[in-house]
């Protein structure tokens, strides 16, 4: 059974953090301060992958131009075992910190993050992760063969999909090649179709088949929506029938596809620290953050695309 989560975005994990000042002081003591990142394979620490650094504010005196840490010291290094170590430092940028120089983050390897916010004494905040093996993405699991049928690696043209195939025809489906046993899954579907009450549901909704103007916000509200459905769970990769290396499949999944029309598909192998933050109650303690709140995590994986039809 797939299972629907919400993903805490940066500013309500501080919100949190925040409201647990007051409720309990003995854990929240000054100024606390959250780190949200993850890393791609493949991709650089960018405005699309950007490392978040904040503070916490009584709700009395929030003001949102002051959650945002702007002058720390942010390094990123490679500790990898057995390879020589290398360094690169991180810019403040729009409220977040990336990689102007793109380095690739690299599958396998490990890192770690250093982070110095100036004070007396100084703030101290580090964690490290291992970026998972690289999985990669099967379109067409089955091998059903049908041109412009099923999952596609580019967005024009781009391939259609029947709902009513979607469970049955074209599982989810990431290759960890000679790497079995059990991963960190997750999946993102995106609906590239602009909000319109033409949009109509795969499912009705309570009898109504399409949405509401009153959605049009929820609709384009970042985060998780209706616009934008996540799910992550423990996976198990393994030896198929007929087919070479080892696979993690996922058969049963599509009530994410909320709407009919186009979509973007990101699917992941997930580090522990992602997992864990995701997971656990208060998940923002267990995100591998030595010296602050939140996550340090990695993932592996890639983008699909395909259009949902009757």
């Amino acid at each position: 059974m797939v299972r629907y989560i919400k993903y805490l975005l940066p500013i309500v994990l501080l919100l949190v953090a925040s409201c647990s000042k007051f409720t309990a002081p003995e854990r929240f003591e000054g100024d606390v301060y959250s780190l949200a990142g993850l890393l791609i394979a493949g991709e650089s620490i960018s405005l699309q992958h950007p490392v978040y650094i904040t503070r916490s504010a009584a709700i009395e005196t929030f003001n949102p131009n002051s959650i945002f840490v702007d002058n720390a010291t942010v390094v990123i290094k490679d500790i990898t075992p057995g390879i020589a170590q290398t360094q690169f430092p991180l810019s403040y940028a729009m409220g977040m910190y990336i990689d102007p120089a793109a380095n690739i983050i690299q599958a396998e390897h490990t890192y770690k993050i250093e982070i110095e916010i100036p004070g007396t004494p100084p703030v101290i905040i580090s964690a490290q992760t291992t970026v998972p093996k690289q999985g990669i993405l099967v379109p067409d699991y089955l091998n059903n063969n049908i041109p412009g049928e099923g999952y596609g690696f580019t967005e024009e043209p781009m391939n259609t999909m029947k709902f009513s195939d979607v469970d049955r025809k074209y599982p989810l489906a990431i290759n960890t090649g000679d790497a079995s046993g059990t991963f960190n899954f997750m999946a993102e579907m995106y609906c590239l179709e602009d909000f319109s009450t033409s949009l109509e549901f795969t499912t009705p909704v309570f009898g109504f088949t399409n949405p509401d103007a009153a959605m049009e916000d929820s609709y384009n509200a970042p985060g998780e929506s209706v616009r934008r459905i996540k799910f992550m769970g423990s996976y198990l990769s393994q030896a198929q029938d007929g087919v070479a290396g080892n696979h993690l499949v996922v058969k049963d999944y599509r009530q994410a596809f909320v709407f009919y029309g186009r979509y973007r598909v990101t699917l992941y192998l997930a580090d522990d620290n992602y997992y864990r933050y995701t997971y656990m109650p208060e998940g923002y303690f267990h995100g591998g953050v030595n010296g602050g709140l939140g996550y340090f995590g990695s993932a592996s994986g890639g983008v699909m695309y395909t259009k949902i039809v009757k």
